[in-house]
């Protein structure tokens, strides 16, 4: 047997490819890599009311917000803004409130997203801030408030914004001149929700991913919703909760949404007059079942541009119940049927909004109130 001499030799060469680099679903939709230093940013703020009425659609209130964010540093920013709520009353004119505010925020893991490659400079993430506030109302000329907050803000897509965020707060106005009382304390401990559009220095992207975040093709047959709640705990404490189930016909455009949601609130004041302790309890029980027609579903599934699932424009027939108890006063309730309107959304994997409208009429004769019960609702929250 020979034996094979011949040599063999290995040798390696560069790849001569440029290395490339594929943005996740993530990164793309919430604009993480986008630097920016200034942003201007308008929208609704979804605030705790501190007051409810009966068959109300709950205990918040919706400001109209306007504001602008610029970056000291890549984890520190600036930021003010102004907040108007109210309404025009044919008797008294315009009756609102007007707010200003300053801020500092400090985007704590900025940084290590930045030396991770994980992010760019800009308003996309979680903050600590000291904020100062003045509110001008009807009754008060004058309240200061100043406090720290927890958030978490997301740019997503070219112009949207969204900023959640939880606090303690200390006012400074204990007391009520126009009634005569005092609050028992000047803390208060709330959440707030902004949604809205923001604006800056940043290049904006040809292409957006619009369908990674309504998840226009996904096909969904049922879903629960659990509303995000509205706390707020001071002199005026309130509570807001929701959770609704909603399941489809078949592969037809109809569902049937169920949900039930309970409010609380409490307040307690002293008086100026003889330092009595004067307090409150309102407490609410809503449930309702809607027969909702996304009767623009098939066409959307038609034309390629959405899926069989729990999204877009819907109206049916509805049938609520209300129970309503005031410690002060005697209890109502409301059994009625009527119909309901609105738009519904998924975002993102996990979150919703619905707009919605209902118009129901009182079965229960007898009963204090109008017979007519509407409402009017921004809801928003997490899915599963």
């Amino acid at each position: 047997m020979a034996q094979d001499t011949a040599p063999v030799t290995y040798s390696m060469t560069e790849d001569s490819l440029v290395k490339q680099r594929f943005i996740d679903r993530y990164e793309n939709v919430f604009m993480t890599k986008v630097p920016t230093r200034h942003m201007f940013k308008v929208g609704l703020e979804f605030y705790p009311l501190g007051r409810f009425e009966f068959g109300g659609s709950g205990m918040q209130a919706g400001w109209l917000t306007a504001g602008y964010e610029f970056k000291l540093t890549p984890s520190v920013s600036l930021g003010a803004n102004i907040k108007t709520t109210g309404g025009w009353i044919s008797s008294s004119g315009w009756r609102g409130n007007l707010a200003a505010s300053f801020q500092g925020r400090w985007y704590f893991d900025m940084n290590r997203r930045i030396a991770e490659g994980r992010s760019a400079n800009n308003f996309s993430g979680n903050y600590l801030a000291v904020i100062a506030a003045n509110n001008w109302d009807n009754y008060y000329a004058n309240r200061m408030k100043i406090g720290v907050e927890f958030g978490l803000q997301r740019r997503f897509l070219n112009n949207g914004i969204l900023d959640f965020a939880a606090g303690v707060y200390y006012h400074d106005n204990p007391h009520s001149y126009t009634t005569g009382y005092r609050k028992i304390n000047n803390f208060e401990i709330s959440t707030r929700t902004t949604l809205g559009f923001a604006f800056g220095d940043w290049k904006r992207a040809g292409t957006m991913p619009v369908c990674d975040v309504f998840r226009c093709d996904d096909v969904v047959h049922s879903q629960w919703k659990v509303f995000w709640p509205t706390i707020k705990i001071s002199h005026i404490t309130s509570v807001s909760l929701g959770l609704a189930y909603e399941r489809k016909l078949g592969n037809s455009p109809v569902s049937i949404n169920t949900q039930i949601s309970g409010d609380y609130l409490r307040m307690a004041f002293t008086s100026l007059f003889n330092s009595e302790v004067y307090k409150s309890n309102f407490s609410q029980f809503r449930s309702s079942v809607q027969a909702r027609y996304y009767f623009l579903q098939k066409r959307s599934i038609r034309k390629g541009r959405g899926g069989n699932n729990l999204s877009g424009f819907y109206a049916g027939p509805a049938a609520d119940y209300v129970y309503f108890h005031d410690s002060n006063y005697i209890s109502k309730r409301h059994l009625g049927t009527g119909f309901t309107y609105g738009y519904q959304q998924t975002l993102f994997r996990n979150a919703f909004i619905d707009i919605s409208g209902t118009q129901s009429w009182n079965l229960i004769r007898n009963q204090p109130g109008t017979k007519r019960m509407g409402s009017f609702k921004v809801g928003f929250g997490l899915t599963f």
